[in-house]
């Protein structure tokens, strides 16, 4: 008998497992089968991120109650202090601007008006800023000073005139019109300071309209005892249409004592207030525009006041 009748025969493992026999295995149809299903996970993924978003966007969308002054942004806190300036400017509410000022929650509130006054382009928003600046190193000053109240709004609609021509044989005797008067200024609004330094009038000269440049303006120069010039100092201006106020030292190009004001023609008067005092200076008359200063150029169309103040600085 031979040995293959013998012996059983063995089971030879590489003859059947691909991998060891060298071959690759078939994975058959697993991924195949998976991949649908990934797929239809990832849609269902996206179209809930695309519902929570229309949901937390259009349908719920997020409403603020009940927000804060400090809840703003900085822009919008800037735009903030710019209207609780021009607020007091008018008012001269010192205690509840400085309220306002304490719900903007700002860590160095006359750092950021400073920034802003700087960088203003109005003009009278400026002067407010450049106002509650200075009275809030001072508030026993701005406290002391009383509020205003709002003056009722003049009418100043024209009246109408009415001519009446006769007509007779013999000849017309032209009338001659006299010119209308400049409205009288109104009374000053502020109170003077009974603690704030003294200044006088020492130079007072009606300016041309090439010495203007064009147009009509008041000038003020505001002086220490020695001759310098002194910044945010308050001026205001009386006229039959209003009264206006202003501070020196905006305009550093012009000296640190330096303000002005544009005006129209009219009769002005002009004082010093709040941080200094001055006696009222009256007529201060502004001559009709000219056009390029050719019609009539030696006509008035500004002045140029210098106070300096009176005794120890």
């Amino acid at each position: 008998m031979s040995d293959q009748g013998r012996f059983p025969r063995r089971h030879d493992a590489r003859a059947t497992d691909p991998a060891q026999a060298g071959l690759p295995r078939h994975r058959g149809n697993t991924d195949s089968a998976y991949r649908p299903l990934l797929f239809s996970w990832l849609l269902a993924l996206l179209a809930g991120i695309g519902v929570g978003l229309f949901i937390a966007w259009y349908v719920f969308p997020v409403s603020y109650t009940d927000a804060q002054p400090y809840d703003l942004g900085a822009s919008d806190k800037d735009e903030m202090l710019r209207m609780i300036a021009s607020s007091y400017a008018v008012e001269n509410a010192f205690e509840l601007a400085n309220r306002r000022l304490y719900y903007l929650q700002l860590p160095d509130v006359k750092a950021r008006l400073s920034e802003l006054a700087q960088t203003e382009s109005n003009v009278l928003t400026q002067q407010a800023l450049v106002k509650l600046r200075l009275d809030l190193d001072g508030p026993r000053a701005a406290l002391a000073r009383p509020t205003s109240t709002p003056r009722p709004t003049r009418d100043l609609t024209p009246v109408p005139r009415v001519t009446v021509i006769v007509l007779e044989p013999t000849a017309i005797v032209p009338t001659t019109v006299p010119p209308t008067p400049f409205p009288t200024p109104l009374p000053p609004t502020s109170e003077p300071n009974p603690n704030a330094p003294s200044f006088e009038l020492v130079s007072r000269r009606a300016l041309d309209c090439a010495a203007v440049g064009g147009g009509a303006a008041i000038w003020v120069e505001v002086q220490d005892v020695a001759g310098n010039g002194l910044a945010g100092v308050g001026v205001e201006v009386n006229s039959g249409l209003g009264n206006e106020q202003f501070f020196t030292g905006l305009k550093p190009e012009r000296g640190p004592g330096f303000g002005d004001v544009t005006v129209t023609p009219g009769t002005y008067s002009l004082h010093l207030l709040e941080n200094a005092k001055s006696a009222v200076i009256n007529d201060l008359r502004i001559d009709a525009n000219v056009v390029e200063c050719g019609s009539n150029p030696a006509a008035t169309q500004g002045w140029h006041l210098v106070f300096r103040q009176v005794g120890a600085p």
